[in-house]
């Protein structure tokens, strides 16, 4: 089976000069393999929300769920 390749991104705080506030950015934390989709959730008042997460695989053997728009395919 051939297994695709991610790069997976995660979203970082960066502090604006001369300001207290933070400027969230997606910075790269590596290559890792992607696996399959999945589902996730998050409770609110209201109720659950579901949505879409990819599951991969790093190179040290840890697994994760990661948001769909966290990851990038390399073509």
């Amino acid at each position: 089976m051939n297994q695709r390749r991610v790069i997976v991104s995660n979203m970082v705080g960066n502090q604006q000069k001369g300001t207290h506030r933070l400027r969230y950015v997606l910075e790269p934390q590596g290559e890792a393999v992607f696996h399959q989709f999945g589902v996730g959730y998050e409770e609110f008042e209201s109720g659950p929300g579901n949505f879409t997460t990819a599951i991969v695989g790093w190179p040290d053997g840890r697994v994760e769920s990661a948001p769909v728009e966290h990851i990038k395919f390399i073509v």
